[in-house]
């Protein structure tokens, strides 16, 4: 009789399905995460996978949700470091890159595709937290006196510059001696002195 697994290992086989799901989704297209698929990865019986996920829109669906968390946690933790609001903004902008870079596969598929299960009261969670970190280093810089704006909007201004700069790094589209941060700074600054007060020293 198979020993029943702990609960820390049964996580931590979800997170293994959850990594191979992401890759195969974007390395080789939606089409190619199926469960057969996914137990050939792992190296394990077809059915196993059933065990911990009911479907593959489920599996999907469980990547997004983890990987915003985990998204969430990291810049929350860039942004509860000393310093100014430029200093902890920088941070935020760091850990958001290391992120992209650290799980690429997690990073491309929540943010490349649609989102099929939005409903999912997980991921509904997940998003919320995700969009709330998204403002707060841009709500410590107003509070500060940097810049004038409306937190959420700059703060997605903010993120749509700093995901282009990420994609393009991640497909060798940049320019030759820039990286994400670098490309990032020069657009960020922009952003910000577009934000500073009238007659403010930003």
């Amino acid at each position: 009789m198979p020993k029943a697994l702990s609960e820390q290992d049964a996580e931590a086989f979800r997170e293994r399905i959850c990594q191979a799901a992401a890759r195969l989704f974007v390395e080789e297209g939606p089409a190619a995460v199926s469960m057969r698929r996914i137990a050939a990865e792992l190296g394990c019986g077809t059915m196993t996978p059933y065990r911990y996920f009911a479907s593959k829109e489920q599996i999907v669906t469980a990547v997004r949700t983890r990987g915003m968390h985990r998204f969430s946690e990291a810049l929350e933790r860039a942004l509860d470091t000393p310093g100014d609001g430029r200093t902890r903004s920088r941070a935020v902008r760091d850990a958001y890159i290391a992120f992209a870079r650290r799980e690429t596969a997690t990073y491309r598929l929540m943010f490349e595709y649609p989102e099929p299960r939005r409903d999912d009261p997980a991921y509904r969670q997940a998003h919320a937290r995700m969009w709330r970190t998204v403002a707060a280093h841009v709500e410590v810089l107003v509070a500060e006196g940097v810049v004038e704006a409306d937190a959420p909007l700059l703060g997605h201004q903010i993120w749509a510059a700093l995901h282009g700069a990420v994609m393009l790094e991640i497909a060798g589209l940049l320019p030759e001696g820039f990286d994400a941060a670098s490309l990032h700074t020069r657009t960020a600054g922009t952003l910000f002195e577009a934000a500073r007060p009238r007659g403010g020293q930003a």
